[in-house]
């Protein structure tokens, strides 16, 4: 079995999302921090100003470098593998996770999408088990809804329950 990689248009959807980090956060950031250190050079400290354009410079530059390199490193950690009998999740760039999941203990699979996945036709599968919530991320909708369907029949099959036609269900009676 070999790992699968992310959807390559998450690439696309991390760089807008950090395009909107940097609009609504990180410049007018920026902009109060040369407010601050400007006030702060007229009224006590002259190279308050110097140093206020120089943190501004690098909080922009630190953001643009995310822009650019990020994704790309990022698209290169994240990968996922089903199998038969698991699920296996690698992510993370300073701080790698490796997390594996026993299809036996899944109790539910859904699909989300997010405003921002939406146009680029990306989802998450959640993977519910009793007690965390793991996400497969930015996969296309349709690779999204293959592995629910997927992974819905396996939880089925464990379970007791079948699907498949000319079989009976098993109800479960208390007493």
């Amino acid at each position: 079995m070999k790992f699968q990689r992310v959807d390559p248009s998450a690439k696309r959807k991390w760089r807008l999302s950090r395009v909107l980090a940097l609009i609504f956060g990180v410049v007018p950031s920026a902009g109060l921090i040369l407010l601050i250190t400007s006030a702060v050079a007229r009224e006590a400290w002259r190279p308050a100003e110097t140093v206020g354009i120089v943190l501004a410079v690098l909080l922009l530059m630190a953001q643009l470098l995310q822009i650019i390199l990020y994704p790309v490193i990022e698209y290169a950690q994240w990968e996922y593998l089903i199998a038969p009998d698991r699920i296996e999740i690698k992510k993370g760039i300073f701080y790698r996770t490796h997390t594996i999941i026993p299809i036996s203990r899944l109790q539910h699979v859904a699909v989300t999408q997010s405003v921002l996945q939406k146009p680029f036709g990306l989802a998450n599968v959640q993977l519910h088990t009793a007690g965390d919530v793991m996400e497969i991320q930015e996969v296309s909708m349709e690779m999204a809804e293959k592995i629910c369907a997927y992974l819905q029949k396996r939880i089925h099959y464990k379970s007791g329950y079948s699907d498949a036609p000319g079989q009976a269900r098993r109800v479960r009676t208390e007493g």
